[in-house]
């Protein structure tokens, strides 16, 4: 533009047009001289982003840095994503040199930092740039829910542990107090029984064992909250996540071998282990998953298990294919417990008044209320069948939804027996 109004000026010998064209030649030759003497005839050095923490949990935050040279006028956008808050809140931020961006993730699973537009420009500017950096995989970890739940399993089927075996040998529960056996060691003499009979008696114990656990997840869907829930209330998906981690970590903290066999495509299986690695490795399984991967395949089957297994099953029971898993895990002597992972607000009855549901002041006229209360209604049948059939069912409404089903089930085993004779 300042050539061309000198130009004209000499070509329409109009000596004003030196006065516009001039400032801004001066300015771009400036500008350019400036470029020069920092080493910037080329370009701008390419930016890069990177992210403050590769993975965090459920509701925590982290930074995404994209960082440039040093004096250049950085604008950094990124995409929005759902169930994730952004700070600034449009996603969009200005730095010299280098922009921060901070990110909220409010659910579980792999979320995609990006891909982030970024432009540049010099100080003057007389350069500018754009250009597209790739996205960033950001692994957001289930909550970590801490059951409020004993850890007695109903058929410990291990070597050593805390659980209470029903078989006697070493260990720290009294099973009785009987008369002196070679081999029966010194210190478990019990000398006040010996004293009083005369005759050497000695205290018999039951065993501490650990046990398998296995916990069957079913993402084979995703029911979504009633729409008067609330933008925060979970999924049947997240309810199952949620739980599938608390299992998992209860267990483990406990010392049991803990395994996981998804039914869907999501997380795929994880082979049994032991103590903070197995930990790590399936809550790494978890959180590397997405919402849209393999919701529309066929759910798998679980070919067969220990006798003994204590088998927790985290569904919403909508699948005839989830139904029948349990009934061949029952089938297999199994110790199944199933995790009722739908949503409370789905097929709520409290809120027909014999026309439609109104929502946002607007009422729709598919009637997706009715529909999904009939559906609860034919499902609380089978909820009652695998009750019937000794399978206890909890709905899971946070960190006590299994301590009622455990209990119960503890004290069932140390029932007293009826002897046969």
């Amino acid at each position: 533009m300042g050539c061309g109004a000198l130009g004209l000026a000499v070509i329409l010998g109009r000596p004003h047009l030196v006065l516009a064209g001039l400032p801004l030649l001066v300015w771009a030759l400036i500008a350019t001289a400036r470029r020069i003497s920092r080493d910037e005839a080329l370009g701008i050095e390419r930016p890069t982003i990177r992210l403050g923490r590769a993975v965090i949990e459920e509701g925590a935050t982290t930074a995404a840095t994209v960082s440039a040279s040093p004096g250049v006028l950085t604008t950094t956008t990124v995409p929005l994503r759902p169930h994730a808050d952004m700070h600034p809140r449009y996603g969009s931020v200005v730095g010299d040199g280098e922009t921060k961006l901070r990110l909220t993730a409010h659910r579980w699973g792999r979320v995609d930092v990006g891909p982030t537009h970024v432009l540049l420009a010099d100080s003057l500017g007389a350069f500018r740039a754009q250009l597209t950096l790739p996205s960033q995989s950001l692994q957001v970890v289930p909550g970590s829910t801490v059951l409020d739940a004993p850890v007695g399993v109903p058929t410990p089927i291990g070597v050593s542990g805390v659980h209470l075996s029903s078989r006697r040998g070493d260990g720290t529960a009294l099973s009785e107090v009987r008369q002196f056996r070679t081999g029966d060691r010194l210190h478990r003499i019990n000398w006040r029984v010996t004293n009083r009979t005369g005759t050497l008696h000695t205290n018999a114990t039951f065993t501490e064992q650990d046990t398998d656990v296995l916990v069957v997840t079913d993402t084979t869907a995703d029911v979504r909250p009633a729409p008067w829930a609330g933008d925060d209330a979970p999924t049947s998906l997240d309810m199952t996540i949620r739980a599938t981690s608390a299992v998992a970590r209860h267990y483990l903290t406990a010392g049991d071998r803990v395994a996981l066999f998804d039914l869907g495509h999501l997380i795929g299986p994880v082979p049994a282990g032991t103590g903070p690695r197995q930990l790590r490795v399936l809550t790494d399984a978890l959180s590397r998953a997405t919402r849209e991967d393999g919701l529309t395949k066929p759910s798998r089957r679980l070919r067969s298990v220990r006798t003994g297994t204590l088998t927790v099953v985290c569904s919403p029971l909508l699948a005839p294919t989830t139904i029948t898993q349990i009934g061949e895990l029952v089938a297999q002597g199994a110790d199944v417990i199933v995790v009722d992972t739908l949503p409370p607000s789905i097929g709520d009855v409290s809120v027909l008044r014999g026309r439609p549901v109104r929502v946002n002041d607007a009422s729709s006229e598919r009637f997706w209320p009715e529909a999904w209360a009939l559906r609860r209604m034919v499902r609380e049948r089978t909820v009652r069948e695998l009750r019937e059939a000794g399978v206890p069912v909890t709905a899971w409404e946070g960190p006590s939804s299994l301590a009622p089903v455990l209990l119960s089930l503890s004290q069932a085993r140390s029932a007293p027996r009826m002897r046969r004779s």
